[in-house]
């Protein structure tokens, strides 16, 4: 019989009776090499190869890597156990069953071959659903267990893959932040030339001024003023995204620059006939707060309260302590929100389906803005609404917190 001799039954599939099972038999005796290849030649899924040298036998596994070794005990100037420490040393061998077959049926054999690494010891010839059974079940084992290493290194790739690509993508957002920062900056000092020249005109030059040039006046400003209100947000947006949203805090009275905004918002309420009603609370202690963006934070509230509300309604600010926060709460009477625009508020450049009830402008970044400020001081930003009954936007503090 020649030294390699294999039979084909079937493609391999993962764990089951139908499995193709590569065995390899190591035997110098051709009539037991013929016997066990008619055996499992009896039965689906077997993939035979037989080796009669022992100086092949190493050879012969490493090239064909099967997924259940026969080997046995006695050869010509070799010893089997000598064979099966030889294939634990190679890699990819490592994790092959090794089934012994021998003649003896002696225990200090058996202890002998499996302290070589051998998975399994079979006195030869064995019964044939014996050593079916063995083989399917050592194979099914060894199969599995390459499959389970294959998708786990599968597994490996995809997670270097997704590492590389979001670093990747990191450093684009960086460089994106970094030219959206220069940008802005660059933009915001001829703004504020414009800005400066048209309020001159506005205020010193009006009276001189015919009605249309009043008009491209009062255009000029308040169109100045928006983008000047853009580039401040965008430069607030990239140095957020950047991670490098620095608070200066200090102990600050809440109570007291929540007025000061209400107060600051009501010339915009009063043009829209809107009432702006103020509730602090007592007893209220000093929040460790960067003033300048809790301010920023609750003009934002206020104004858009005010702009996306309907003439001749409330808007309701209240501050209210339960244990160790205190929340802040803009509640209007304003259009509502539908459901489904809910989760657009709080993202960079998120827009509603909502209209400012004055055509006033708005640049998408205020809420997006005021929830990161709120969250660097520990605290957290809420939206309940309702179409057609209003909104309320909350954010809660830490009482004690030091961000």
């Amino acid at each position: 019989m020649d030294t390699n001799r294999k039979m084909n039954q079937q493609s391999p599939v993962p764990n089951g009776e139908n499995s193709t099972a590569m065995v390899l038999l190591v035997d110098d005796q051709a009539l037991i090499g013929e016997a066990i290849r008619r055996i499992l030649q009896s039965q689906p899924g077997f993939d035979f190869h037989y080796c009669a040298e022992a100086a092949l036998a190493v050879v012969t596994a490493k090239k064909i890597c099967p997924s259940v070794i026969l080997q046995d005990l006695v050869m010509p100037d070799t010893d089997g156990i000598d064979l099966v420490r030889a294939y634990r040393k190679i890699p990819e061998l490592q994790d092959t069953p090794v089934i012994v077959l021998s003649a003896k049926d002696e225990p200090i054999v058996k202890k002998a071959a499996f302290e070589a690494g051998a998975n399994d010891y079979i006195v030869k010839l064995p019964d044939p659903i014996e050593l079916i059974a063995r083989v399917r079940y050592h194979a099914n084992a060894c199969l599995a267990r390459r499959q389970l290493h294959e998708a786990l290194r599968a597994l490996r790739e995809s997670q270097k893959q997704l590492l590389d690509r979001n670093a990747a993508l990191e450093t684009l957002n960086e460089q994106k932040n970094r030219l959206l920062g220069m940008a802005a900056h660059d933009l915001r000092n001829p703004l504020g030339v414009i800005l400066a020249y048209s309020d001159f005109l506005e205020t010193e030059a009006f009276p001189v001024l015919n009605e249309d040039q009043r008009d491209f006046v009062s255009t000029i400003k308040s169109t100045s003023e928006f983008m000047l209100s853009l580039i401040n947000e965008l430069l607030d947006v990239s140095t957020i995204e950047s991670g490098q949203l620095h608070l200066d805090c200090a102990p600050a009275d809440l109570n007291e620059l929540a007025r000061h905004n209400v107060s600051r918002n009501r010339v915009l309420a009063h043009q829209k006939r809107i009432e702006l009603d103020f509730q602090d609370t007592e007893n209220l202690p000093a929040l460790m707060i960067d003033r300048g963006k809790i301010e920023q934070v609750l003009n934002n509230l206020i104004g858009n309260a005010v702009k996306y509300s309907h003439p001749d309604t409330r808007v309701a600010i209240q501050i209210s302590r339960a244990g160790s926060a205190v929340t802040v709460s803009v509640a209007d009477q304003g259009q509502g929100i539908p459901e489904e625009d809910l989760p657009k508020l709080f993202k960079a450049f998120g827009r509603t389906s909502v209209q400012a009830t004055a055509g006033e402008q708005s640049t998408g970044l205020g809420l997006a803005i005021a929830r990161k400020i709120v969250e660097g001081h520990g605290g957290k930003m809420s939206v309940r609404s309702q179409v057609g009954e209003g909104s309320t936007f909350s954010f809660t503090l830490p009482v004690a917190a030091t961000p």
